[in-house]
């Protein structure tokens, strides 16, 4: 790996719960030595973003 080479990286990831579109093709990179926050309204997603990251 190198500098460049995002620690964690989202392409276009969607879900759905029933009928409730929770995520709409969300891209996200973290390139090695920063630090980013997911920050957002109630019901944005973020704690779903998390989960698909944990592998849930």
């Amino acid at each position: 790996m190198n500098a460049t080479t995002p620690i964690i990286e989202f392409k276009t990831v969607s879900k759905n719960f029933g009928g409730v579109q929770a995520l709409r093709q969300v891209s996200f990179a973290v390139p090695r030595g920063e630090i980013h926050a997911l920050v957002g309204e109630n019901g944005a997603g973020k704690s779903t973003l998390i989960r698909i990251c944990g592998g849930g």
